[in-house]
């Protein structure tokens, strides 16, 4: 008893007219498919946020849902009884900052956010679209990871707590009563040398 033998009739039927040509052209449909499903959670996931706050000139939807996903996070400020993150206007003053960026340190700081974003697409979740605890849990294993990981959330950090402590009405939690130059009254000198 042969090979053909042992097939039922009618099982290779229909793959006669499959040449070598065909095969290939149904394979590179098959992949350029599968490449667009794979580009397919992006569009599924997008956030759906209608638009940027007024005031907000520097920085993207993006940029922006993921700074803000990062300052409900990193300042928990009813837990410390501290003056309100959305009553300090932390999004508006990070805007000033990024504006001030040059364009090299802008574009990492683009990349960053994104990487920030969609780094956790394998698990079908954008980070501005977690959870607060899972965000928490996201963010801190960034900060105990590899260095370009550390890298970047210390860089989103800094400015997230730039944004809030700069403002005045954080100060008294601190315990700060503003800079001792304008208290003293010593006169700003520049970019002016120490003396010897």
């Amino acid at each position: 008893m042969n090979s053909k033998d042992s097939l039922p009739p009618g099982f290779l039927a229909g793959l006669e007219p499959l040449s070598r040509r065909r095969f290939l052209t149904s394979g590179v449909r098959l992949a350029a498919a599968a490449g667009t499903l794979a580009a397919l959670p992006a569009q599924v996931l997008a956030a759906e946020t209608p638009g940027l706050p007024e005031g907000i000139k520097n920085i993207t939807e993006l940029e922006y849902r993921v700074f803000n996903k990062l300052r409900v996070i990193m300042l928990p400020t009813e837990k410390y009884e501290l003056p309100s993150s959305e009553e300090i206007p932390v999004m508006q003053n990070l805007d000033v900052w990024v504006g001030k960026l040059n364009q090299r340190t802008r574009l990492l700081l683009t990349l960053g956010v994104q990487t920030i974003e969609y780094g956790s697409l394998y698990r079908f979740s954008r980070f501005s679209a977690m959870s607060d605890k899972t965000a928490a849990k996201h963010v801190h294993n960034w900060q105990i990871g590899n260095v370009l990981q550390r890298g970047v959330m210390s860089s989103l950090k800094m400015l997230i707590t730039l944004a809030y402590w700069q403002d005045i009405r954080t100060w008294p939690a601190l315990q700060y009563d503003g800079p001792v130059t304008e208290k003293w009254g010593i006169r700003r000198l520049g970019n002016a040398p120490l003396p010897r």
